[in-house]
């Protein structure tokens, strides 16, 4: 069985969950994940977990992400993008590039984000979006964000292309729609792209299909991009984390809050974590024998 991740530059049109099933298909896989959704109509770095490497994407889906966007002025759409229907249309004052990068500071930290209806959040057990295909009223969650960093790229024929490192959950459309309406018009987003998680680039990932066998990466190897990997020194206290036992704090010489164990040759075994009670638990298993 392969277990590894693959970096993808995902093309627009697609799904995530459709390129899952592609891979799922060429790499014979049980279990395909991937780490963060991209909107079909959205390109770039998509993180595809295969088999065991799934049981570590919950780690990877909470790192801040970076995405390059093309924001239109004047006309708003019902999805916040292009693939919807213009609801609104408003005049564009006279805007300079200081008055977009006095609105990008404004933004920069903790903000309140209404969750968009086209999107797959549950609420009263049904998606979103499915409230929108029925015309059915639903109120929208919120939830707080925290925006890192904004940054101006262009700004020419009444469109804006900007740069904005964000946390899990942010919707850059909805970004977009909030850059907008602090410059007095309404916008919507014509191209979006993600260009990195963390220190992965989307420039080191392959297309559906560039893809090779050898394009795998091994767990230990992402999972170290977001967790600290730890050898054990012995083969006792190794055994221990492949049956999901108890760790002692005195195995290291500081103290840890979550890591990965590896073995000798470097396969990820388990994630671990510093309990209260006085020692490390293991919360997660990735390669290990519960019998």
């Amino acid at each position: 069985m392969k277990d590894g991740f693959l970096l993808i530059d995902k093309e627009s049109d697609y799904t995530s969950r459709d390129v899952c099933n592609i891979i799922a298909k060429i790499f014979d896989a049980k279990k395909v994940g991937h780490a963060g959704t991209l909107d079909p109509f959205a390109t770039g770095l998509l993180i595809v977990a295969l088999n065991n490497a799934t049981k570590t994407l919950s780690y990877i889906e909470g790192q801040y992400k970076t995405y390059e966007a093309t924001l239109l002025l004047g006309k708003k759409t019902n999805t916040g993008d292009l693939t919807g229907e213009i609801i609104e249309t408003k005049e564009i004052p006279s805007i300079s590039e200081t008055d977009i990068e006095d609105v990008f500071i404004s933004l920069i930290g903790e903000l309140e984000q209404t969750v968009p209806i086209t999107s797959a959040v549950h609420v009263n057990g049904r998606k979103l979006y499915q409230y929108a295909h029925l015309n059915q009223e639903v109120e929208l969650p919120k939830r707080v964000i925290d925006i890192e960093q904004l940054e101006l790229l262009e700004f020419k024929n009444d469109t804006i292309r900007f740069k904005a490192k964000v946390s899990k959950g942010t919707y850059i459309r909805t970004l977009g729609e909030t850059i907008a309406e602090r410059l007095n018009t309404v916008g919507h987003l014509i191209a979006l792209r993600r260009t990195e998680i963390v220190d992965l680039n989307v420039k080191e990932a392959k297309t559906i299909k560039e893809l090779k066998e050898t394009d795998l990466i091994d767990i230990s190897t992402v999972i170290s991009k977001f967790l600290p990997l730890k050898k054990l020194p012995n083969e006792v206290e190794l055994k221990k984390a492949r049956h999901g036992g108890k760790l002692s704090l005195k195995l290291f010489n500081e103290k840890l809050d979550t890591f990965c164990v590896i073995d000798d040759k470097n396969t990820a075994i388990a994630i671990y974590k510093y309990s209260e009670i006085g020692y490390y638990e293991c919360i997660r298993g990735i390669n290990r024998e519960d019998h």
